[in-house]
């Protein structure tokens, strides 16, 4: 018992000591039909992405990828970045917590601009993260990948994985998390992925008769004019924990509160290093 002790103490001790402390500051221009908290969840993402950049140089590709919006002003042609692709398949350090947060909203010449400063612990991975395929979709094809949904469009993830592993994905909704895959019938605690296999989740085969029973059907819906939710993909090689979730028969998802799913998330972080975490931003509007 002492020696297995001290090797798990050993494994956790050395994750802890390849963490550091960083800051980041970025800001976004606040687009015609945005929410104000659609900027602050962009400006937040770069200032993370900035902050990993300046805490772990060398290990942050510059290949990252951006959406740029090009925009021509007299004879000067200037670049401004709008959206950062959150999934972290294209940087060697990933945010493990975030300590503090703070906004400003400015407007110059016209234009509102909001910014962001973060704090919060990182790390550098301890491996190279894998070439995962991950998309959301309003529709059953590729084509229809998107990030921005209307009220009544269902909603799809497409998935591909080049190592077999073990998959679970999330939705963020004002504070709470659920579960939607595993499918809400499932008793597993994650989705056993086969290498080189293409997904399109939430999807069922009529002809598949099984999994049409316990697939889940997704039709999105917006309370207010523009809702911002988050999706989580995790996959990893190793089986994966279930977070401490329970069973709401009102919505029929099984749920966590979102502060218990983030202590949940960092203690899987920690105990698997090869844990590959997507966050992708999703805007639901009405029409």
């Amino acid at each position: 018992m002492r020696g297995l002790f001290g090797v798990a103490w050993g494994v956790v001790g050395w994750l802890w000591a390849q963490e550091k402390v960083v800051s980041g500051f970025a800001e976004v221009e606040l687009l015609p039909g945005w929410s104000l908290e659609r900027a602050q969840r962009q400006a937040y993402q770069l200032a993370i992405f900035q902050a990993l950049q300046n805490g772990f140089p060398t290990q942050v590709a510059r290949a990252s990828k951006y959406l740029l919006e090009n925009r021509t002003q007299g004879q000067n042609a200037q670049t401004r970045t709008y959206f950062y692709l959150t999934a972290d398949q294209y940087i060697g350090a990933e945010w493990l917590e975030t300590l503090e947060a703070r906004y400003q909203t400015e407007v110059r010449k016209g234009q509102v601009w909001v910014s962001c400063k973060v704090k919060g612990r990182a790390r550098a991975r301890p491996e190279p993260p894998l070439p995962l395929e991950v998309r959301t979709l309003r529709c059953r094809d590729t084509q229809c990948t998107t990030t921005d949904f209307w009220a009544g469009d269902p909603f799809f993830l497409y998935f591909r994985s080049p190592v077999e592993g073990y998959l679970q994905v999330f939705w963020e909704d004002s504070g709470e998390v659920y579960r939607l895959l595993p499918y809400q019938n499932q008793r597993i605690q994650a989705w056993p992925a086969r290498a080189d296999t293409t997904y399109i989740f939430f999807a069922p085969d009529p002809k598949r008769r099984s999994e049409a029973f316990w697939t889940d059907e997704l039709i999105l819906t917006a309370e207010k004019p523009e809702m911002l939710h988050k999706v989580y993909v995790l996959f990893s090689r190793n089986p994966l924990a279930a977070p401490p979730e329970r069973f709401n028969p009102r919505t029929g998802f099984h749920t966590v509160s979102l502060p218990d799913f983030q202590d949940w998330l960092l203690s899987e972080r920690l105990r698997l290093p090869d844990l590959n975490v997507r966050f992708i931003d999703i805007s639901v509007r009405q029409r």
